[in-house]
């Protein structure tokens, strides 16, 4: 997935709120992955320390922040579960994508195979559930739950839709495409902003008001990486543009484009071929990306609103700005 662009410094001064909490983190993980294994040590080497700008984890620090009362170490045992939750399923997607690349660099399945991948997947899931037990809150553990299944059948979904081919784009319909984003992605930013609400001990109007920014949040943010699949260089991504559909994956921008033409005409003859390029044109030349812009606008505007309940200070502030930022990457 894209993630947040260090050159903003409206982002930079967000993150600064919480950088001590992030070093923490950061050393969270490198003693993660220096377990003496030499098999498995390397392994994690490759995927755990100083990659992707942790804004799942700068999430839950920001919400911790606002509860005050939080135990430190159980707010260090949050952030590092989910981000060692968003690891475990990179390593699986790439291995379910046959990806070779992710921003640039090899994919651990590239470097050691399917096997080996898949396990190093499954031992960073266990170390995640360690994580959250470790926060000693069953709320929170009974989420991780939750979450974890919620993820795992997005990932199916979308592997059964990849495997529907090029029929896939004319049965797949807007509200399967969010039923599988909400599994794959925003279950997991529910997770980040529900769950610390729920250790910092804030009342319960305001945890579900977390929940519904976290939700909205995370299904923006998958939206947005799908245009900008369509819209940005190959430098950019580290991988090739149009992606998903070379994978087979139908994301919403073609499901707009499909749904504007009523699958008519050039449209369904270049989706029913085997010309990859020529959809990806297609989707960039069309409205598709910018009614798709549109929707993901509408969900970060619901993000904001779910946050009037929380208390007024710099920490809602920066939540509500990392919000804003979603739908400004790529433009």
């Amino acid at each position: 997935m894209t993630e947040i662009t260090s050159q903003s410094d409206a982002i930079r001064a967000i993150l600064s709120l919480v950088q001590p909490g992030l070093q923490r983190l950061e050393g969270s993980l490198t003693n993660l992955s220096k377990t003496d294994d030499p098999l498995l040590g390397p392994m994690l080497q490759t995927v755990l320390p100083g990659t992707g700008k942790r804004l799942r984890p700068a999430l839950a620090l920001l919400i911790g922040q606002i509860g005050r009362s939080i135990d430190p170490e159980a707010m260090n045992h949050m952030a590092v579960g989910v981000e060692l939750l968003h690891t475990a399923s990179l390593v699986h997607d790439d291995i379910v994508d046959d990806s070779d690349t992710r921003r640039g660099a090899a994919t651990l399945y590239s470097r050691v195979g399917n096997a080996l991948a898949v396990l190093v997947g499954d031992y960073l899931f266990s170390q995640a559930a360690q994580e959250c037990v470790a926060t000693g809150n069953l709320e929170v553990v009974r989420l991780f739950a939750e979450t974890l299944g919620a993820m795992a059948r997005g990932q199916i979904d979308e592997a059964h839709n990849q495997l529907k081919g090029r029929h896939a784009w004319e049965s797949l319909s807007r509200d399967e495409y969010f039923h599988t984003i909400w599994g794959k992605t925003a279950s997991l930013f529910v997770l980040a902003c529900q769950g610390t609400g729920l250790l910092a001990g804030l009342d319960s109007t305001q945890v579900a008001a977390l929940r519904r920014f976290g939700e909205s949040l995370g299904l923006a943010f998958q939206v947005v990486d799908d245009i900008l699949d369509f819209t940005s260089t190959e430098q950019e991504l580290g991988k090739p543009v149009g992606s998903d559909l070379r994978q087979g994956t139908i994301t919403l921008p073609v499901i707009l484009l499909r749904d504007s033409s009523n699958g008519e005409g050039v449209y369904r003859a270049a989706f029913e071929s085997d010309d990859v390029d020529l959809k990806v044109r297609l989707v960039q030349q069309s409205d598709a990306i910018a009614a798709a812009y549109a929707e993901a606008e509408a969900l970060v505007s619901e993000a904001r609103g779910a946050l009037d309940v929380l208390p007024a200070g710099v920490e809602r502030d920066a939540l509500d700005g990392l919000a804003r930022f979603v739908t400004q990457r790529g433009r």
